[in-house]
Order: C-alpha cells, then structure tokens, then sequence
C-alpha cells in the first residue's frame, strides 16, 4: 500500500517552548486518520508542517515520496482550514474558480458543487453566508484541486445535523473512491465514527497510533448504566468496584475495569434497577480518562 505522508522524527520548538517531540508516522493511500488530543497538544502545529506552511527544527516529512513544498506535491493536496478566508465580498462560485484556476486539472465547479451540497447557495455571496454553509464552502475550495490528500480541521463546525451527516458520508465515499483524509476535531464521536485510524497526541508526542479497536483494548474500561429511584449515597455504598461517573435524574453511569463485579455488587437492589446497561468507552471517554490520568 503507497504512504502517502512520511513524518520522521518531527520535533519542534518555539524558542524554549517545545511542540513537538519526536513525531513518526505515514499515512497510506485511503486512509482515513483521526488526529486528536488536547488543546496545546502540537495538533495544528502538525498539520502545519506536514503542509509545508511551518518547518520543523529537526526531523523531515515528505508527501508522495517528495518534499512538500513541491509544486506537483501541491497540486495533489486539499486543505479545509479551521479559520475562514479573508474575501467576502465575492460569491461563493467566484471563489471556487479562484481557487480552481490554481490547479493543472480541477473538478468541474458542478461537480464540487454537488460535492459540497451547496446548491444554490454556492451563488450566494461569502457575507451573507451562515457558519455552516460558509463551512461547506471551505469544503468546495479543498476538493477543487481534486486532491489525492485532504486536510479536515473542524469540518462540521457550524452545521447542523443533517448536513454533519451528510458531509461525513461525502467523506467515506471520497475514501472509498481512494482519497486519504487526515482530520481533527473537537466532535470525538465524529472522530470515532468516521476514522479508520486515531493517531493520539499527548505531551506534544503520540500517545498512540493505531484503530480504534486497539485503542479501546489498550485504555479498555466499561460503562454501567442504569436507572433508579434510589439516592445516589445508597448507591454508591454498594459499589466498591466502579467510579460514578455521571447521575443524572436517576440514571447513573459507572465506569469499571469488571462489569460483571460490579453488577454482583449490586445485586441486594438490583429488584430496584432498572435498564442495566454494558457498554466500552466511547473516544470521548477515553480522551478525558487519558487526560485525567496524564495530569496526576
């Protein structure tokens, strides 16, 4: 399988502040790779050398085999920015074929239209656009190119659901079809759902790298949830295994390396429980449980 991006040994500083510290990673041709940690973490920092727009103090990265700054290199990358764009007094299809007049072989503006799932909203101009049609604009300008690569920084920011679902299933068609994604993103689950990798960073070094599969293997903890009109003291007299994690109206939610003990541990109320049930970490939970322990 051809890497994509090669990261060697990436290290960065900002005078004496350290970013990054001995980064290496690839990327393989359809992948699609989740970069999460917290903020301060060296994500954006990352992102920003791997792109060429920041040098590394020591260490290299190459895309497709070449330095990133090559103008081949660049004509075979899309970048959905975080921030938004400068102009806004210009229509949304007027800054399309900006951006399209800067590659050898776009897309057709209707193809990135339906792409994006503007419509004729893509006429509109740039002020006059809501967060998350401006969001989908972002999109339109990263697939003009028609990149073999994408960059997602906060991508569904400002949509709504429908378009969030949308867009995500934009992106696994675009994966199907062979493009490499590399996103972050506030919204884990999203992270969870969509990727097949997690790259992990944490102390401005990663954590881990690997799926999400192996990640819940490796910081595996269950959830217990369920209902009672019991007092949450009566409770948690009874749970020796477990930390309560939320109680809210009377559902509780318990995370636990022994579900089932912790059920048995119940057991002299359990006629007073209802709606038990069994779940692993989601993401989320795993990045506040990875963080929390990282701080102690």
């Amino acid at each position: 399988m051809a890497t994509i991006v090669k990261a060697n040994n990436i290290s960065k500083h900002f005078g004496q502040k350290l970013v990054l510290d001995g980064v290496s990673f690839g990327i393989h041709k359809g992948e699609i790779v989740g970069l999460i940690g917290e903020n301060g973490a060296g994500k954006s920092t990352l992102i920003n050398i791997i792109l060429g727009l920041d040098s590394p103090s020591s260490g290299h990265v190459s895309l497709f085999d070449k330095k990133n700054d090559d103008k081949s290199v660049k004509d075979k990358v899309g970048v959905m920015f975080q921030d938004s764009y400068g102009l806004s007094r210009i229509r949304g299809t007027e800054m399309v074929e900006l951006v399209r007049s800067h590659f050898a072989n776009p897309l057709p503006i209707a193809t990135i239209n339906e792409l994006a799932g503007l419509g004729p909203d893509m006429r509109t101009m740039v002020l006059k656009m809501s967060g998350g049609q401006r969001r989908k604009l972002n999109f339109a300008l990263a697939m003009a190119g028609d990149p073999d690569i994408l960059f997602l920084d906060e991508p569904t920011a400002g949509m709504d659901s429908t378009s969030r679902y949308e867009f995500w299933n934009q992106v696994r068609q675009l994966s199907q079809a062979g493009k490499t994604i590399f996103v972050t993103s506030h919204y884990l689950e999203e992270i969870e759902d969509i990727a097949s990798r997690i790259i992990f960073l944490r102390n401005h070094q990663i954590l881990f790298d690997g799926t999400m599969a192996n990640l819940k293997n490796r910081f595996t903890k269950s959830i217990v949830e369920f209902d009672t009109r019991k007092p949450e003291k009566e409770i948690i007299a009874y749970v020796h295994t477990g930390s309560l994690d939320s109680d809210n109206q009377g559902h509780y939610t318990f995370t636990t390396d022994d579900p089932d003990k912790l059920i048995q541990e119940l057991v002299p109320v359990i006629s007073e429980i209802q709606h038990i049930k069994i779940t692993q970490n989601t993401l989320d939970q795993i990045f506040r449980e990875v963080m929390k322990e990282g701080q102690n």
